[in-house]
């Protein structure tokens, strides 16, 4: 780590000296009246020369000092001592200067100048530790002004416990404007009190930082602020990442039940900013990140050599997250970390799908950056908000396209609508409507046949151009609401689905495709009702290219949400009720229904005339 080094200014006053000089003076004259008389003679005070106001900038000697951010830090006498992080290929300076624009909101003579030259890391930025820990019970937010070159960029703000860097919370701000000065505010919970002493910047955080660039900043000021809502679990899967299928001799595996795995050094770096923790869900070992900025996972005792696979696939499911990233980094032919020869890039997803399992399966070639890859060492997972969402992740390896499976090795996902609520196609789970011919002669190249995956009867497309489903009698669908189809392919792009109803009157929708692994599609009938007549639906069609498994196809109501019926009349005399909410009885008055410090949503609606909050 680099530290900047503290210019120092020295005050003109002679004042110590003189008050020095003068106070010798007058114990020598006290020791004199002692010995000869109690009034000391009148040449023995001698008064001080009248000292000149101090100039501007002149009033103190500047000073490294440890803060208390509670009382504020100006930086107009004094600064931490700071240290920086992420040189990798550049460097920084911070130095205390005279402000640049004193003009806005900020009028202050000194101000801190941070400078960045290209080549540091995304994440680069810099600390320092504090007094004491942070009281944020009172005062949540803090206030820094930032006079930043650019708007748009992210100013990260972050405290950390000193003694244990996962003990921390970060906030981010974005500026607004360039060149000119603005307060951006970083709000903090009661909760976050009595944890962090140490306070850490980072200006354009994940920024390109391909150019140098000078940032000032000043006056860390806390106030009053709304409490905001604490990170916290907003769900986890309930069921088990999709088990791969690739041939495992086409595989290099870091963390999955389905492979044998290579040593990993650490699924958590000493330098990572999250919590791991090793679960178990539905039987499949997982590993869950809470409180996620980044994590960094280690190969470096065991390099591997991807030279030979196509892909790095893993599995992750969130809740909350709206960004994920995946770095690799490659160490060279040295074996060593910067040793001159590393390569690295990072793939962006954003706006993972969110409460399911997500398969991401990335050609190598799309990690431009990573010209080398014989010796991987470090993968970096970073999500966003950061410190806001927990991600879990499954299925870890690297694979060669060649051992990608040509059909299923698990069964569909078997539904839990209930039967009442089902007109079943094609299912083992339903009963399904009599007669109904899956292969009916209309000319097609496609192969049809009838497979046993996993138990589980299967329908198999093979050399899709089109294929029909034609009924015995006409469907009368038009109770239901939803369309269920469950597929499964190795190699389609393109997959439609159409309902037909007689004249023939047609109508598609179009599937977004995921390879090697089984997707469930639930498409709302309104996407045909404009064109099929949904009392009369005579026959079901795909059309699309490769091959393509099929199962759980069936219409279906959604199970109920909310009441379509009333409440049940209550029967009990007026005179032996105290009603707060009833609209059979003459009800007490309630404060409120919903108090400020709930954490839930309040309707008033009703139901068959029946009021219902």
């Amino acid at each position: 780590m680099n530290k900047y080094r503290t210019n120092h200014k020295t005050s003109r006053s002679r004042l110590p000296f003189l008050s020095l000089f003068v106070a010798l003076g007058i114990l020598g004259t006290i020791l004199s009246c002692e010995i000869e008389d109690d009034t000391p003679p009148p040449s023995a005070y001698v008064a001080p020369e009248p000292q000149p106001e101090p100039e501007p900038g002149e009033d103190c000697t500047f000073s490294t000092i440890v803060p208390e951010i509670a009382d504020g830090i100006d930086f107009e006498c004094g600064g931490p001592e700071v240290e920086f992080f992420g040189e990798k290929d550049g460097s920084f300076t911070l130095d205390f200067v005279e402000n640049p624009d004193a003009s806005g909101v900020n009028t202050s003579e000194n101000v801190v100048q941070y400078d960045q030259t290209d080549g540091v890391e995304p994440w680069a930025g810099f600390f320092f530790d504090l007094a004491s820990k942070v009281d944020f019970t009172v005062m949540q937010t803090v206030n820094i002004k930032v006079y930043a070159p650019a708007a748009d960029q992210i100013v990260l703000l972050k405290f950390e416990d000193s003694a244990d860097g996962s003990i921390s919370k970060e906030v981010q701000a974005v500026t607004t404007v360039a060149n000119e000065w603005e307060e951006l505010s970083f709000v903090f919970s009661p909760s976050d009190s009595d944890k962090f002493d140490r306070l850490v910047l980072f200006f354009d955080f994940n920024g390109p930082k391909d150019a140098p660039s000078t940032h000032y900043f000043d006056d860390i000021v806390m106030s009053e602020g709304g409490e905001v809502e604490e990170p916290g679990e907003t769900g986890e899967p309930s069921t088990a990442a999709p088990a791969p299928t690739i041939d495992p001799l086409e595989v290099i595996s870091l963390f999955s039940d389905a492979y044998t795995n290579v040593t990993v050094d650490t699924w958590r770096t000493d330098w990572s900013d999250a919590t791991l923790e090793d679960i178990t869900i539905d039987g499949n070992a997982v590993k869950k990140y809470s409180e996620l900025s980044f994590v960094g996972v280690e190969t470096v005792a065991n390099q591997i050599d991807a030279t030979g696979m196509t892909h790095f696939h893993t599995d992750i499911w969130t809740a909350d997250a709206t960004e994920f990233r995946i770095k690799l980094v490659d160490f060279g032919s040295d074996g060593a970390f910067d040793g001159g020869d590393d390569t690295e890039h990072e793939i962006v997803f954003e706006n993972p799908t969110q409460q399911e399992w997500v398969s991401l399966d990335i050609p190598l070639s799309n990690f431009t950056g990573l010209t080398t890859q014989a010796h991987i060492s470090q993968f970096i997972f970073v999500g966003a908000p950061s410190k806001q969402n927990t991600v879990y992740v499954d299925n870890v390896f690297f694979y060669n396209e060649a051992g990608v499976s040509t059909q299923p090795t698990s069964g569909a996902p078997v539904p839990t609508v209930p039967e009442a609520n089902v007109i079943s196609v094609f299912s083992d789970t339903y009963t399904n409507v009599a007669g109904t011919d899956f292969n009916p002669a209309w000319g097609q190249a496609t192969i049809v046949t009838q497979e046993d995956i996993a138990g589980n009867n299967t329908l198999k497309y093979e050399n899709l151009n089109y294929q029909g489903t034609q009924f015995a009698a006409p469907l009368d669908v038009s109770g239901m609401t939803m369309l269920h189809v469950d597929y499964w392919t190795p190699d389609s792009s393109t997959l439609n689905g159409y309902l037909i109803s007689t004249g023939p009157s047609e109508t598609p929708h179009s599937f977004d495709i995921t390879t090697g692994e089984w997707v469930s599609v639930d498409i709302p009938l309104t996407e045909f009702s404009s064109v099929v007549d949904l009392t009369d639906v005579i026959q079901l069609k795909f059309d699309g290219n490769g091959t393509i498994y099929l199962d759980n196809i069936y219409f279906y109501n959604p199970p109920a949400t909310e009441p379509t019926v009333a409440a049940t009349n209550p029967t009990v005399p007026e005179a032996n009720v105290i009603s707060l909410f009833s609209d059979a009885y003459t009800d007490v008055p309630v404060d409120t229904w919903r108090t400020d410090w709930s954490v839930a949503t309040l309707e008033d609606i009703s139901v068959e005339s029946n009021a219902v909050p």
